[in-house]
């Protein structure tokens, strides 16, 4: 996908998620897994265009913690994580190198999570990240607000409604995204069908359970699967959020 519409897909799913707070009942479940990790810094993979940190970072500092999160992403958007960085620029930090959440570099260590992101990838993929948290002993936590559901599906048939009413606050500014959006309107077209297809791909409960089964030296970690419900969802947060049951220091040295 050429870079100006993919990352006008990623900044407008960023403002959303973040303009509603969709994460809100989930941090306290991430803020819990990240200390009994004993980690200070959580590298959020998959970050798109800064992911739901905007708003998660203000419910971090009510839960007590004082690390920090570093965003990356295969192709990163390095102009929405500078603007997300300038919000919080001694809590955020961000890599404009490609990352893979396949094989993280040993060198980004800290406790991983991935919003809205770990149905992009086929079941042999999910349990590859899965894999690699749990061989480099780095706790790992995944969430996810869409689901396959008849009444998340209809609610996305609107949202081309709210990406052209919403465009114009986004930052940074770029003529490009109001092209793609009110004279060529892809970006609201791909945006609703990227999240039913998100929708048809999540996996759900039961099958994450049965992914953790199969990484070996799964019985290493403590995992938790489950659905947060929160507001401004039909459904709730799936998540799953995987310890190491004997923690190192996962900060980067």
């Amino acid at each position: 996908m050429p870079e100006t519409i993919r990352d006008g897909v990623t900044d407008y799913i960023a403002f959303s998620v973040n303009r509603i707070g969709l994460y809100a009942a989930f941090v306290p479940k991430l803020m819990a897994a990240v200390s009994r990790s004993q980690a200070s810094r959580v590298v959020d993979l998959c970050s798109g265009g800064g992911g739901p940190w905007a708003s998660m970072l203000e419910l971090t500092k009510k839960e007590g913690w004082q690390g920090q999160v570093l965003l990356t992403d295969y192709f990163p958007n390095t102009d929405a994580f500078r603007a997300t960085q300038r919000l919080f620029p001694e809590e955020l930090a961000y890599t404009g190198s490609s990352v893979s959440a396949l094989d993280v570099p040993e060198d980004l260590r800290g406790f991983r999570t991935l919003s809205a992101s770990f149905h992009h990838f086929t079941p042999d993929q999910a349990k590859l990240i899965l894999q690699d948290a749990v061989s480099k002993n780095q706790g790992i936590a995944v969430a996810e607000y869409t689901h396959r559901h008849p009444l998340m599906i209809l609610t996305l048939l609107f949202v081309p409604i709210p990406v052209w009413l919403l465009t114009p606050f986004f930052r940074p500014f770029r003529w490009s995204r109001l092209f793609w959006t009110y004279l060529c309107p892809v970006i609201p077209l791909i945006v609703m069908f990227d999240g039913i297809v998100s929708c048809l791909r999540t996996y759900t409960p039961e099958e994450l359970k049965e992914m953790v089964t199969d990484v070996p030296g799964s019985e290493k970690f403590d995992w938790d699967i489950g659905v947060a419900r929160g507001r401004g969802l039909p459904v709730g947060v799936g998540y799953l959020i995987g310890v190491p049951k004997r923690p190192v220091d996962s900060a980067a040295t």
